[in-house]
């Protein structure tokens, strides 16, 4: 967390401190991380910012599953449908068809409602339950 936002030299600093993103003061020094973040720590999570421009800072951060992880990313799509900004993701859980498909039909201009109703031609296209 430290170095990706302060090193320069990190693979991963181009996405992080190189477009602004800071670990706040208190948390430069790992005990008081450790007294903020820990109680709400279990296995299998890992730290995952709110607001994925802001910094890591206790009011902005949480424990997060690898799945809340991937849709917590800034390059993720939303799609606004029945009043619900969600991720693509979301709306693939939710109506069962692919993402491809998805993707496909509002890239030929289908309205929302329309690629997320319309039932998959093709057995292949429904997301496999």
């Amino acid at each position: 967390m430290i170095s990706r936002t302060t090193n320069p030299n990190n693979a991963s600093y181009p996405s992080y401190g190189g477009r602004g993103i800071t670990v706040c003061d208190r948390w430069r020094a790992f005990p008081a991380f450790y007294t903020d973040m820990e109680p709400t720590y279990r296995d299998g999570l890992s730290i995952d910012r709110i607001d994925n421009n802001g910094g890591y800072e206790p009011s902005n951060c949480r424990w997060a599953t690898p799945r809340e992880q991937a849709r917590n990313k800034r390059t993720n799509r939303y799609i606004e449908w029945r009043g619900e900004a969600r991720v693509l993701a979301d709306w693939v859980d939710r109506t069962g068809i692919s993402e491809s498909t998805i993707r496909r039909r509002l890239e030929r201009g289908w309205s929302v409602e329309r690629a997320l109703t319309a039932p998959p031609r093709y057995g292949r296209d429904q997301k496999a339950r």
